[in-house]
């Protein structure tokens, strides 16, 4: 997949659990599990009971009302484990080689170096499990992209997903080890994470286009579509 139709995209469009943890401070906490989650997509997996819910994800640049997006994570000392469960009744997949999964229905999830976003790498997961990473940096001064490596893989990702009634499931672990040597820790004790939680939801038309939708957990105010930036980031907080 290229850079520029990566970039093409960003210019375009750039409660099923109870314990719901909602961020209105821009926060979610990770619980601690001695048992790590299968990364199967398995719906009945019962490691995510323990996961705080979160469910607060809307369409900032729309008035109409988001379908439901479940997001759930743990970690341990072998690695971060998340999980997305969301109502898609008309899920697309991109079928372009070249375009691969920037015309499928995905989940998003970006973590950075620093509250500037210095750097920051990129993580969007489809219904089929295809990954789509990126390294990137943000210009404050410009305030869009600086730079964006569409190269630059995740070390050691593992991901599956899974189609279920009604919707469809991403899992996802990322070793320690990865978040350590890319230095996103925010904390010398390693218990906190900048991150920002996406999902693209798109609905493919009679005419053949798509209709994209960007919801996000956090609503960056900006007046088009743009994930990439530093208001769509909170934190993720380790607890034990």
């Amino acid at each position: 997949m290229s850079k520029l139709f990566y970039i093409t995209a960003l210019l375009l469009g750039s409660s099923l659990a109870t314990n719901v943890h909602a961020n209105t401070n821009n926060e979610y906490l990770i619980q601690y599990s001695a048992q790590s989650p299968v990364i199967d997509g398995n719906p009945s997996d019962k490691a995510w009971d323990e996961a705080n819910t979160l469910t607060q994800f809307s369409f900032p640049w729309r008035t109409q009302l988001a379908p439901a997006t479940e997001f759930k994570a743990l970690w341990n000392e072998d690695g971060l484990f998340f999980r997305y469960r969301v109502s898609d009744k008309n899920i697309a997949i991109g079928i372009d080689p070249k375009r691969a999964i920037l015309d499928s229905d995905r989940v998003e999830m970006f973590l950075a170096k620093d509250e500037q976003l210095t750097t920051y790498y990129t993580m969007e997961i489809d219904p089929k499990a295809r990954v789509f990473s990126a390294k990137a940096s943000y210009d404050s001064q410009n305030k869009k992209i600086g730079h964006l490596d569409s190269t630059w893989i995740w070390p050691g990702l593992e991901t599956q997903a899974a189609t279920v009634d009604g919707g469809y499931i991403v899992e996802t672990k990322i070793p320690v080890t990865t978040l350590t040597s890319l230095g996103l820790w925010q904390d010398e004790q390693q218990t906190a994470l900048r991150c920002a939680l996406m999902r693209a939801e798109f609905t493919k038309q009679a005419d053949g286009k798509l209709d994209m939708g960007w919801m996000t957990w956090i609503d960056p105010n900006t007046l088009k579509p743009n994930f990439h930036n530093p208001y769509t980031f909170g934190l993720c907080k380790l607890i034990k």
